[in-house]
Parts: structure tokens; C-alpha cells; sequence
């Protein structure tokens, strides 16, 4: 029997107690093997195994924690750690298809996403992204509208998800969507996304090359332009 086949067949209650001995190595900066770590994130998103989704999630909360923990952006939500640290596992879950986990060769990548999503569910709540970001990106405007009245403040929001749910429905494929979300939510730079996803993108200039496409597409929409006003 191959090595990959007995890992594929492998009890998940023994593979956790490998993953979790092997993380331990890690951290000691002792010899480590990360495939058994993987194939529970493998299991746990193409075959949905929710079982071994649930070993990831205890095996790397810790982990999570630390991560929500440093963020700039953690103390001035007021929140809990817990309360990024599940809204984390619940967005690499939600947008971690079995399609997308072929683009992710080895556990490193995968923790750089999960440490990615950590950064996306403190800045969406902190409200970061700024649909003004993205109509004019020479100059960015991160002020807070914290002279608006709750009315006009409810309004500003709603005009805020109006212009991403406009902007989702026009992006083409996933690579648009990465460079999209990563840009003007996470506000990553080309490299940084090329970093975060290198199997994803054959180089910077191609992350480039999306990212200005798109914007030139979105502003030739009469709709887009519209809700932006661009032709005030």
C-alpha cells in the first residue's frame, strides 16, 4: 500500500493525534511531517468530513487565538477573542470549496489563508473597507463617519453593500475575486496576495493585470458608475 493511499484511508482520530504530535515538533523546531495536518484539512473540505473539520478547528484555535490577539484591529472592536476566532473558522469554511483547495499544495499555504480570513472578519467588522477606496484608489479616505447621524449612518452602510454586492456580481472567476477582496477589504498589496496565493497567480505582474482590468471594467459600467456617481 502507497504512502498516500494509507495516509488516505488513515483513521481520523489517529490522524489527529499525529497532526497534533507533529505540530508540537514544530513548534520545538524539531523534525516535522505537516502531512497529516493536511490531509484533515483535506478530508475536512473535499470530502466535508465534518468530524475532521472539527479536529482543525481544536488543533489550531490556539493558534487563532494568538493571531486575533496581536491584530491591530482586535482591541477597538470591543469583542471577545472567541468571537473572531469563530467567525475566522466560519469564513474558511464558507469560502474554502473543494475546487479552491487544489490551489493549495501544502499546510503553510493553508495556514496563511486561515490567518488571512482572521484578518478579514476583524477588518469587516471594524468597517476598513471603504467603497470610496475603490472609486478613486490614487487616494485612499479611511476617516470614520463618526459625525453621521445612527440614520445617515445606516444609510452610508447600506450603500456600502450595495456597491460590493454590485461589485461581486461582476467579477468573472476566483482569481478576480481574490484580487479584489485582498486589495480593497484586506487592502494587501500585489506581492502580499501573490504571497498568500502562489499557486493561484504565475506572478505579481498578473495580480497587477487583474486588479487594473477589473477596475477599468467597473468603470465603464453604466450601472457601477451610477451608484458612484463618477459622471456627476
Amino acid at each position: 500500500m502507497s504512502d498516500e493511499i494509507q495516509l488516505q484511508t488513515m483513521a481520523v482520530d489517529l490522524l489527529a493525534e499525529k497532526c497534533k504530535q507533529e505540530t508540537s515538533n514544530y513548534f520545538k523546531h524539531q523534525d516535522h511531517d505537516d502531512k497529516y495536518c493536511f490531509e484533515l484539512f483535506r478530508r475536512g473540505v473535499q470530502e466535508q468530513d465534518h468530524f475532521a473539520w472539527d479536529v482543525i478547528c481544536i488543533q489550531y484555535q490556539s493558534l487563532v487565538i494568538g493571531w486575533v490577539s496581536q491584530h491591530s484591529g482586535f482591541e477597538a472592536s470591543g469583542e471577545d477573542v472567541e468571537f473572531f476566532v469563530n467567525g475566522a473558522f466560519g469564513k474558511i469554511a464558507g469560502t474554502l470549496s473543494p475546487e479552491k483547495f487544489q490551489n493549495f499544495s501544502d499546510l503553510g499555504y493553508l495556514l496563511r489563508y486561515l490567518k488571512m480570513c482572521v484578518h478579514s472578519v476583524i477588518t469587516d467588522y471594524n468597517r476598513a473597507a471603504d467603497y470610496a477606496d475603490f472609486a478613486n484608489i490614487e487616494e485612499a479616505d479611511d476617516e470614520e463617519s463618526s459625525e453621521l447621524s445612527p440614520e445617515d449612518q445606516a444609510m452610508e452602510h447600506s450603500h456600502r453593500q450595495t456597491f460590493w454586492d454590485l461589485t461581486q456580481a461582476r467579477l468573472h472567476d476566483e482569481e478576480e475575486r481574490v484580487v479584489i477582496h485582498c486589495s480593497f477589504v484586506l487592502e494587501l498589496k500585489p506581492q502580499e496576495i501573490l504571497n498568500y496565493f502562489p499557486g493561484l497567480f504565475a506572478d505579481v505582474d498578473e495580480v497587477y493585470r487583474i486588479k487594473q482590468n477589473v477596475i477599468s471594467r467597473l468603470r465603464r459600467d453604466a450601472e457601477f458608475r451610477k451608484l458612484l456617481d463618477l459622471d456627476a
